[in-house]
């Protein structure tokens, strides 16, 4: 996997690193295949050498997958040993969704559900909002993952919804996920105004993520809040066909609050 990206900064002497991944797996089945590969997914993230995963598509016991629980799966086989799986709707007998990863123990675990609106000769799905809080060297952060509808009426509404949820939150934030919309469209703007910033600036194709052959534009991401928190020190995309979207890595240095 050769990556794509860039640095922003070098980390203190004595700064405290966290490198987080977003990934939409597609329930772990390659570009263009039907056929799952959880080895594959568990790979990547195992090479990455990442703390905090946010997963999205992530399929539980459902027929397509065999009937087996790929976060726990990969969770094995990672050896990223706290994990926490949020239902987006029911599917093949199972559940399709959300989940998170951590290298550190997990508290304070929640599902939010997102609002939604019908719309007509649409389908509109349903979509939620997972939170968990950790602590990464003694400073305490909340995490949160979520995958955004496709239909802008409907993201208008989830993207307020989460803010006063992340809102909330005595910690700062880190929040990762398919948002389903480019980095200058209104989605992205409304998260902006609301304070939240993204790990990868410059929004150039070095932050493309999908298609993951020939990547053309930018849906996924991790956004932090409030800024003087974070340092960001790197933001990557690997190249890889495992998924029809690629996965982000950003790395952080994490700023003593005072």
């Amino acid at each position: 996997m050769l990556p794509l990206g860039w640095s922003w900064d070098q980390p203190d002497d004595n700064g405290t690193t966290l490198k987080v991944m977003s990934y939409n797996v597609k329930y772990c089945a390659p570009y263009k295949s039907s056929s799952p590969n959880v080895d594959s997914i568990a790979n990547i993230i195992s090479h990455s050498g990442a703390d905090i995963v946010f997963l999205q598509e992530i399929d539980r016991n459902t027929t397509r997958s065999g009937k087996v629980n790929q976060l726990a799966l990969i969770s094995e086989k990672t050896g990223l040993g706290y994990y926490f799986y949020g239902k987006a709707i029911s599917y093949q007998g199972g559940e399709t969704g959300l989940g998170i990863l951590s290298r550190f123990p997990l508290s304070h675990q929640e599902i939010h559900q997102l609002p939604r609106v019908e719309l007509e000769g649409k389908y509109v799905s349903y979509r939620i909002l997972m939170t968990a809080d950790i602590t990464v060297h003694k400073q305490p952060l909340t995490i949160a993952n979520t995958h955004l509808e496709l239909t802008v009426e409907n993201r208008e509404l989830q993207v307020p919804a989460i803010d006063s949820v992340l809102t909330e939150r005595a910690h700062p934030v880190i929040l990762g996920g398919d948002f389903n919309a480019k980095p200058d469209g209104p989605t992205m703007t409304s998260f902006f105004e609301r304070g939240y910033m993204s790990s990868c600036q410059e929004h150039d194709r070095s932050c493309f993520t999908i298609p993951s052959r020939n990547p053309n534009r930018t849906l996924d991401y991790v956004l932090f809040r409030p800024k003087e928190s974070f340092r960001v020190l790197s933001h990557e995309v690997l190249q890889t066909e495992a998924s029809d979207h690629l996965p982000l890595i950003a790395t952080f240095e994490l700023k003593s609050r005072p």
